[in-house]
């Protein structure tokens, strides 16, 4: 049976309006990070009255933006990379042994650091961790951040999965 294209479609628009969804909810924690830090930093040096809680705000924040901005470098394959052992090794593996073993090794250890980040969320939750200044529960943010890494190991291996679609029937399409 020979699988086409077409066949990773609805794959493929599942991950261009999930690449649009975390962009966007990127854009907004950036934007709503900024407009607090501006306000905080206003705050505190004209008004000597800093935004109550606000570090602890913009740290949550901060990492929403990262983990929801890493499904969009995941399902794109963006990674900035560091290629110090890429010469011998793509000398003893064939390009395809090379990228399937390269790609394998990049989910495992997002889903790996997806389980922990799910053990954490759900061992606030379970334990009622509050943060220190706002006293807001842990697992709100680290049950976000979770789902989020979930997020992200799904398109990363979508994206890997239209990527090997696209290079057996030759193509070189990207996700978006």
């Amino acid at each position: 049976m020979t699988v086409t294209p077409a066949k990773g479609g609805v794959a493929r628009s599942a991950l261009r309006r999930a690449i649009a969804a975390l962009e966007t909810i990127s854009c907004a924690a950036i934007f709503v990070m900024m407009v607090l830090t501006f306000i905080d930093v206003i705050g505190r040096y004209v008004f000597h009255e800093p935004i109550f809680g606000g570090t602890e705000i913009i740290s949550a924040i901060l990492a929403l933006t990262i983990f929801s901005g890493l499904g969009v470098i995941n399902a794109r394959d963006d990674h900035i990379t560091v290629e110090l052992f890429e010469a011998p090794v793509r000398r003893l593996l064939s390009p395809v042994v090379y990228e399937v073993v390269i790609q394998l090794f990049s989910v495992l250890a997002m889903a790996l650091l997806t389980a922990v980040l799910v053990e954490h969320a759900y061992e606030a939750w379970k334990l009622e961790k509050y943060t220190t200044v706002l006293e807001m529960p842990v697992w709100y943010v680290s049950g976000t951040i979770a789902v989020f890494a979930v997020v992200s190991v799904m398109s990363q291996v979508t994206g890997v999965l239209l990527k090997i679609l696209d290079t057996a029937s030759g193509l070189n399409r990207s996700p978006q």
